[in-house]
């Protein structure tokens, strides 16, 4: 669709084109000065809340000394974030790549990936969302959603993803099916999200356990494994990284979105040393405004606040009081509501239903996207206090 010269990419009835014209913490204003609770954080974005003040504040400060940085240098900011980020990751994730998004920062890991391993093959899994270029999309993206697009980038392909529903059996057959692919020691690496699906809208979880098992048969036959947190990190699923529910270090970690609280476009590939070095020449790990000055104040800024508050800490009672509410509901219309902190999924008997409860919520002032025709994803920012998250939930439930 296209409004006002600009083209959006309509969700086919999902949800609606949004004039947002201000915003503030959990509140977004449309532009007939229409108010609405936010349970979307722009999908994962504003987990510190709409126009985070001491973020903003931060990058002001930052413009009044310099706003781009080099190519072939640093700055003093890029570096002290690229410090501050690296101390709060595993000791093993010791430097950063400097990327402007998240889909540019899985293409640089798979650029990576191929170069470090000599090896083409990269998997993914169905049904995930990894960002919007070619090899991207070809990671995970719904089957219908790539048909005029392809052909892909060759060589990178999903494999299906252990759901947590699948059981004990059922695990065990994908660890013995995903080891005999990787027994042939062509992968160069596995992406994937750290335990459940953030993006495309379905958010299942994974069978316990996926995570670590998979890091152990990656290892075992020389894959790299990549981890998209792109969605789960920065406190958004009751822990600062969604590595840290397993404890897994991968070989790389993907960090965008919430990484600057939507101040500015930023993201990086975090990783070892020693694959980077390996890689950087022939990867061309460079991007002309990745890591501005602008941005790395506002992710510095963001941060600092995370580790501060231990936002994650609130997230994660946020999220079990949400879900508990939520769970009430469970019966004719709502089939299921599962996730994991406040990265929450509530999963209607059918596309009509749901789509019919996101209609009457926005219409009574509750601003919620479907992600799935049949799943709503629920995302507040993490910072809203328990009165909005009350009022947002008290639309939803009179609206069924």
């Amino acid at each position: 669709m296209i409004e006002n010269s600009i083209v959006y990419r309509e969700f086919k009835g999902k949800y609606d084109y949004f004039p947002l014209s201000r915003a503030d913490g959990a509140t977004i204003w449309d532009k007939e000065d229409r108010e609405y609770i936010d349970f979307t954080s722009g999908w994962n974005v504003t987990n510190l809340g709409w126009n985070n003040p001491e973020v903003n504040q931060a990058v002001i400060e930052q413009a009044k000394k310099n706003v781009q940085g080099l190519l072939w240098g640093s700055e003093p900011i890029q570096e002290e974030y690229a410090r501050q980020l690296t101390a709060v990751l595993p000791r093993e994730l010791d430097a950063c790549v400097k990327t402007t998004g998240g889909t540019e920062a899985v293409e640089v890991a798979i650029k990576v990936a191929r170069v470090y391993s000599n090896r083409k093959k990269i998997i993914g899994f169905k049904n995930s969302y990894h960002g919007q270029l070619f090899a991207s999309l070809a990671l995970g993206s719904i089957e219908k959603e790539r048909e005029k697009l392809a052909p892909l980038v060759p060589l990178v392909a999903p494999i299906d993803f252990p759901h947590e529903d699948i059981g004990q059996a059922g695990f065990e057959k994908f660890l013995d099916d995903f080891e005999k692919i990787l027994s042939q020691k062509d992968v160069a690496a596995v992406v994937t999200e750290a335990g459940i699906i953030t993006g495309w809208g379905s958010t299942l979880l994974a069978y316990p356990g996926f995570l670590s098992k998979i890091r152990e048969i990656c290892e075992k036959y020389g894959t790299l494994l990549i981890v998209d947190e792109v969605g789960t990190g920065f406190s958004r699923t009751g822990k600062l990284f969604g590595i840290q529910h397993e404890n897994v270090v991968p070989d790389m970690i993907v960090l965008a979105k919430g990484i600057s609280n939507g101040a500015s476009a930023i993201s990086t590939v975090v990783g070892k040393s020693a694959i980077f070095e390996d890689a950087f020449i022939d990867a061309v790990l460079i991007s002309t405004f990745g890591w501005t000055p602008l941005a790395c104040a506002a992710a510095l800024k963001t941060l600092e606040i995370h580790l501060r508050d231990k936002v994650w800490v609130d997230a994660a009672k946020k999220g079990k009081y949400i879900v508990e509410r939520l769970s009430k509901l469970v019966g004719d219309k709502v089939v299921s509501v599962r996730g994991m902190g406040m990265e929450i999924g509530v999963r209607f008997k059918d596309a009509e239903v749901a789509q019919m409860v996101r209609q009457k919520a926005f219409a009574n002032g509750l601003h919620a996207v479907l992600g799935q025709a049949d799943n709503m994803q629920i995302m507040p920012p993490l910072t809203s206090s328990h009165e909005e998250l009350d009022k947002g939930l008290d639309i939803l439930e009179k609206c069924l």
